[in-house]
């Protein structure tokens, strides 16, 4: 669960997914499936005309408070170091020394996060509910991803072991841990019980914010009804599974057609039972 424990507090606190990996994009329209615990791009709704017009936002600018997340990680050491170069100028050098008290702990930072959003998502998704359901294709889960995050400078460390350590330094005067572990000079000198150390390296770092097609609460409401009055013919055992199991799966070929579709299915935000689902 390396980086597991990083995705669903990185979530819970920005309301936004990491895209795995971190330099991977998703685009606003991808239509993608959770497969082997990724998110898997099927097809774009705009570049597949499922939909006349995606409208999207301008980049805006995310509050960078937001972006600072550790879970039990204290700083032991912090000292720096001052040089004079040639040009009489100061060149810093800043060494500091992290631990982590459990497991899964870890520490993340990003810089100047903007987002890009979908804007008309009201306004095309009942279209898109038909074609993606009935028209076009038989989807019954699905992912519609309706914003997008990226930050230039970033960084991430996550233990794999109790009381692991991370050494690290940068080339500047700085004692917050955050913006250490960020800057684009840091390296990590020494590493002990650490499962994951990635940073920067030019590359963008990119998160998502997605759709989900799930039955609506309305067409839920009824099928579990039908499982219960029908508790005659099921044992207690059999009532169970099938209240934990998709109640899609009750659905008659004909019940579900191009009349139905729109009362059969609803879009709510990904949530964190969609992070559990994926993989470290």
């Amino acid at each position: 669960m390396s980086k597991k424990v990083f995705y669903s507090h990185c979530y819970q606190q920005t309301a936004w997914l990491p895209m795995y990996p971190f330099t991977r994009r998703l685009a606003l329209g991808d239509l993608c499936q959770l497969r082997q615990g990724r998110f898997q791009p099927l097809l774009n709704i705009g570049d597949a005309h499922l939909v006349e017009n995606l409208l999207v936002s301008r980049e805006i600018p995310l509050d960078q408070n937001g972006w600072e997340l550790s879970s039990g990680v204290k700083q032991l050491l912090c000292e720096t170091q001052t040089e004079q170069g040639r040009d009489s100028e100061d060149y810093y050098w800043t060494r500091q020394v992290l631990e982590f008290s459990h497991s899964g702990d870890f520490i993340f930072h990003a810089r100047k996060p903007k987002a890009s959003l979908l804007l008309n998502w009201t306004q095309i998704r009942d279209d898109l509910t038909l074609k993606l359901t009935q028209l076009h294709y038989g989807f019954r889960q699905v992912y519609v991803i309706t914003g997008v995050a990226t930050a230039e400078d970033w960084g991430l460390a996550v233990a794999g072991q109790a009381d692991a350590r991370l050494e690290m330094s940068a080339a500047l005067s700085e004692s917050n841990s955050f913006s250490l572990l960020s800057h684009s000079s840091a390296r990590a000198e020494r590493c002990t019980g650490i499962a994951c150390y990635e940073k920067t390296n030019d590359q963008a770092a990119y998160f998502l914010k997605a759709k989900k097609l799930v039955m609506s609460d309305a067409m839920t409401d009824r099928y579990l009804s039908l499982v219960v009055e029908n508790k005659a013919e099921l044992g207690g055992g059999e009532i169970a599974n099938w209240l934990q199991a998709d109640l899609l799966d009750l659905v008659k070929v004909n019940e579900l057609n191009l009349t139905t579709s729109i009362g059969f299915f609803n879009w709510v935000d990904m949530s964190l039972d969609d992070v559990a689902l994926l993989s470290d």
